[in-house]
């Protein structure tokens, strides 16, 4: 069970070296240095998570049914490397459709890998060490965070390069490399218990939309997920483009960059712990409500900040409340999660979750693109339009009720 564990958190580490890959170096590369326009950048994102709400149903329901998690990780995994490696590839041979194309398949496969991921915290531990795990989870996916980040400074800075294309170009694969030798560990040698087998019906697709359609009718459960959509939604559509407001917005400097992302990534662990402890004296729902109107009013401020310092200041205010977010989200889900479908109910939390979903970026990627008159003041625009959406989401929290919490 310790190995188990070891591996678990191991992959953690592992999937972050992916993230800043592509979260930090091809948004900035692709926009910025390849002149793609931000609509198209946005517009990837929103389809592969189009997908992702698409297939859901069926992989949840067959997750509860029968499927073993660790057998999708491994195919999502290489499909994460392969694709993802195929769309710095056609970059380096001037093939931008095909490296968008790519991209968004790999993004695709990236998320979907948490859909199997996740849920593997149930073989890990009992509920009362399950939180303690999730901890270690967490832990790990800290330290690879910081981990990619110096890895990728030598080559982001062209005091390392490898290809002889631009030091931004530099940093992917590598960063990719180390994130599958990481991951191996845990493709190769998690043991999952082997479930029973269940006969399932011929009509597969009919049965994971028959189920799609009962979880669905939990009130409470269909209220927080519209909720998060728009909250969720905005958050991620924002700091997907963060890298690209810092260069076009501040002209920040990559160097410079990294570390302002470190010090958001340090101030995310103290929001998830405060979090926690939050939950703990008021429930996760309100502390959730508190951290929706925390957003709501640090989103305007950071658009309409002047100077960089105090831009600076509001981000690492943004990287507290997203760590906060993150733990209390998870805990409503849970509590709100009806244990017969459990697996199809994260499996639609995850992806919400770790994607911008479709109503953001779309929004973004309009305004940025179709106000291009205002120059630098249209990322602004962008942002506020993204607190305008965490607006749309809080009287929706406040119709939910957590059974747990009375």
């Amino acid at each position: 069970m310790r190995r188990n564990v070891f591996l678990w958190v191991l992959y953690d580490f592992a999937n972050s070296f992916t993230y800043i890959a592509f979260f930090l170096y091809f948004s900035q590369w692709i926009v910025v240095d390849c002149g793609i326009s931000d609509v198209w950048f946005n517009l990837c994102l929103a389809i592969s998570s189009f997908f992702l709400l698409l297939t859901a149903p069926f992989i949840g329901v067959m997750l509860d049914k029968k499927w073993r998690n660790i057998t999708g990780l491994r195919l999502s995994t290489l499909a994460t490397i392969i694709f993802y490696s195929l769309a710095v590839l056609f970059i380096f041979y001037n093939e931008k459709v095909l490296s968008l194309i790519s991209f968004t398949i790999g993004q695709y496969f990236f998320v979907l890998s948490f859909v199997f991921y996740t849920p593997l915290l149930s073989v890990l531990s009992g509920i009362e060490k399950r939180g303690k795990v999730s901890g270690y989870g967490m832990a790990g996916n800290f330290l690879g965070n910081v981990s990619a980040l110096f890895l990728a400074l030598p080559f982001a800075t062209g005091k390392i390069g490898l290809l002889g294309k631009e030091p931004r170009a530099e940093t992917m694969l590598p960063l990719l490399a180390v994130s599958f030798l990481f991951s191996l560990p845990m493709l190769l040698f998690f043991r999952e218990p082997v479930k029973n087998s269940i006969k399932i019906p011929t009509e597969k697709s009919a049965v994971s939309f028959a189920q799609t359609k009962l979880l669905f009718l939990n009130r409470n459960f269909l209220l927080f997920l519209v909720s998060f959509i728009f909250l969720n939604g905005a958050i991620l559509t924002f700091i997907n483009n963060s890298p690209i407001i810092l260069d076009n917005l501040w002209q920040v400097p990559d160097i410079t960059k990294t570390f302002i992302l470190l010090i958001v990534i340090i101030a995310s662990v103290f929001g998830s712990i405060t979090g926690g402890y939050f939950i703990d004296c008021f429930g996760s729902k309100k502390t959730l409500i508190y951290i929706t109107i925390g957003w709501i009013i640090i989103m305007p401020i950071s658009a309409l900040i002047s100077t960089l310092s105090y831009y600076i200041v509001a981000t690492i205010i943004t990287g507290f409340l997203l760590g906060a977010n993150m733990t209390t989200a998870r805990v409503l889900m849970s509590n709100l999660a009806p244990l017969s479908r459990h697996n199809l109910a994260f499996a639609y939390f995850t992806i919400i979750e770790k994607t911008s979903m479709f109503v953001g970026p779309i929004l973004w990627g309009l305004i940025v693109s179709g106000f291009m008159v205002l120059g630098p003041w249209r990322y602004r625009l962008a942002i506020i339009s993204m607190a305008l959406l965490i607006v749309l989401s809080l009287p929706i929290l406040l119709k939910v009720k957590d059974t747990h919490e009375g």
